[in-house]
């Protein structure tokens, strides 16, 4: 469904269709099977004009909104045949909006313009003794003379990380007192910051995931985003924004699921009629199409609380989309598997690959357990607030 969007994102979102199923689809089989990063498809990408959509024209964009970038990434998501490709895309959008929202004039000027032509960029918020929770994280700034930091650290699990060329860092500034999270950039090839080699997953594999070290690296005060301790506001638009992406891309991966059972249910017989004439396999499908409009549509609202600037109500929403989708594309991918039997168990016939990069979207940009964490969070303050 495309209600949302208007004519223009309605093109947006048919032009990258036709460009994920053209350029990106023919090689999501051998990219999760050698679980390499795609440099060729990714400078693809950025000729295409993609990450110019939503930049303004003064940064070298087309000077859209962020509706026309949410569009086109629904559209190239549904034709790529990659989710764990389009984490690395969503990954990298984030960071480029981010910058947009809270960078200064001179920040967007040095990064968004390579960030547009294939450079690739990774937020890294996840340390080893932290896992999903943002306000325990350990890489501490130390103040050096003439406004610069010492950066010390180690985060892991990070998309893009292991081929980022720029990387936003949520850190903390020793002796500032308790408001003391900010957010830092770094760059590959600077002293002090190496970039471990990517992760052996069973999923989701054409996406990256990796450590990022930093030992004594210096920061000067150009590579901070906003202001010393206000980093855990921004850090949370961009977790809500993350989290709109994984519900636009499972809930587009999920629509491709649907032609594929049809076919099958229609084709294959079972006690001498199609087994789509059985309800428990119309059952199934149904449940897909259930499950992909229910993500799409929380997306859809979490966007438009972002666009709205209602923050609070935006990272509610976009936490009911991470569970829903999350949780939705597993159950599909299961479904979808059934639905094929034996051929849907076998490597060579590709459908078990759905279910092994759906698994990674109940982990990846936090767990399930976090996102109700932070939706039950989000309902005691307002009842509190009713009560008062």
């Amino acid at each position: 469904m495309d209600n949302r969007w208007n004519e223009t994102q309605r093109a947006l979102r048919a032009n990258f269709m036709d460009f994920g199923k053209t350029i990106a689809a023919p090689g999501s089989i051998r990219r999760d099977r050698t679980a390499e990063f795609d440099f060729d498809l990714w400078r693809k990408i950025a000729d295409s004009g993609f990450w110019k959509i939503s930049v303004p024209k003064e940064l070298g964009g087309d000077g859209g909104e962020l509706s026309d970038f949410i569009a086109a990434l629904e559209g190239l998501s549904r034709g790529a045949n990659d989710p764990g490709y389009m984490v690395s895309v969503g990954a990298h959008g984030s960071l480029i909006q981010l910058l947009l929202r809270y960078g200064t004039q001179e920040q967007q000027e040095q990064y968004i313009p390579r960030l547009m032509s294939g450079e690739v960029g990774a937020t890294a918020c996840t340390e080893p003794t932290g896992g999903s929770h943002v306000t325990g994280i350990r890489t501490t700034a130390r103040a050096r003379s003439a406004g610069e930091f010492e950066l010390t650290g180690q985060k892991c699990h990070i998309t893009n990380a292991p081929v980022a060329d720029i990387s936003l860092i949520v850190g903390r500034v020793a002796d500032v007192g308790k408001r003391d999270i900010t957010l830092f950039l770094i760059e590959r090839g600077q002293q002090g910051i190496s970039q471990g080699a990517p992760e052996d997953l069973i999923g989701l594999r054409s996406s990256p995931l990796g450590p990022i070290t930093m030992d004594a690296s210096r920061i000067t005060p150009d590579r901070i985003i906003g202001e010393i301790g206000n980093g855990i506001e921004m850090l949370y638009w961009c977790l809500a924004f993350d989290r709109l992406n994984f519900g636009i891309i499972a809930s587009a991966h999920m629509d491709s699921f649907i032609p594929q059972a049809l076919e099958r249910a229609t084709t294959r017989e079972a006690f001498g009629v199609p087994i789509a004439e059985h309800q428990y396999i119309q059952d199934k499908i149904v449940l897909m199409k259930v499950a992909a409009e229910t993500a799409r549509q929380l997306s859809y609202a979490t966007l438009s609380a972002l666009e709205n600037g209602d923050d609070a109500q935006a990272n509610s929403l976009a936490s009911c989309t991470k569970l829903a989708a999350a949780q939705g594309i597993v159950a599909a991918s299961q479904e979808l598997l059934q639905i094929f039997g034996h051929l849907g168990f076998d490597r060579d016939f590709g459908i078990e690959r759905q279910l092994r990069d759906a698994a990674a979207f109940r982990i990846a940009g936090g767990t399930d357990e976090m996102q109700k964490k932070n939706i039950f969070g989000q309902l005691l303050a307002e009842h509190r607030t009713a009560r008062a």
